[in-house]
């Protein structure tokens, strides 16, 4: 009997990892799927340890679908990312997050939010940029409407960015089918910020 205990632990183990195995699979043949319908191409070789990777076109601008990690051991957190080029940059940078508490902390420590003048899309969103006056000139009505849209779609500590030449999504998790619709719905708002990239560019 006292074998059996070990025995049942490892057999436990082993199903556990068939089934994460059998998981990643039918995730990538997902992600393949979503590529294709893209009309984009995957440009990495997914495996268990590779996470999926694919780039192409969506209005005339060169885009990418990626993932990557911050933070290291039990604070380790994966994001799912697409982003598209805005070309070369004079180093415009832009970082939208909804408010929550890290955020107040950061504005405690001296973090400096701009606010757009809307009493509560500014109790929404914390935004940080290095532009101040041309990013809060450039929040119009409409496009603070459409950010609150893709917002409402759900999507865990998603952030939209400008950071060297490319306008980014990315929100916490995998490639699920929810995560593959967002990132679907944020290409128009990801073209609207590369616009606003290099509208800044040739002003100065």
């Amino acid at each position: 009997m006292e074998i059996l205990i070990p025995l049942g632990m490892v057999g436990a183990f082993v199903l556990m990892v068939a089934l994460g195995l059998r998981h990643a699979a039918q995730m990538r043949k997902e992600f393949a799927r979503w590529v294709d319908e893209l009309g984009w191409t995957a440009s990495s070789v997914a495996s268990w340890r590779t996470p999926p990777e694919a780039s192409g076109m969506y209005a005339g601008r060169r885009g990418r679908v990626f993932s990557y990690a911050t933070g290291a051991g039990k604070s380790r957190t994966t994001w799912a990312a697409v982003e598209l080029l805005a070309g070369p940059s004079s180093g415009l940078e832009l970082e939208l997050t909804r408010q929550h508490l890290g955020s107040k902390v950061a504005e405690w420590l001296g973090a400096r939010e701009i606010k757009v003048g809307d009493a509560a899309f500014d109790e929404r969103w914390f935004i940080k940029t290095n532009r101040v006056d041309y990013m809060t000139a450039a929040l119009l009505p409409e496009f603070r409407l459409r950010i609150d849209e893709l917002a409402a779609r759900g999507g865990r500590s998603m952030k939209l960015e400008i950071k060297a030449g490319r306008a980014i999504y990315s929100e916490q998790g995998f490639f699920s089918a929810p995560v593959r619709s967002r990132m679907v719905a944020a290409l128009p708002v990801l073209a609207d910020l590369a616009t606003l990239a290099e509208v800044e560019t040739a002003a100065n």
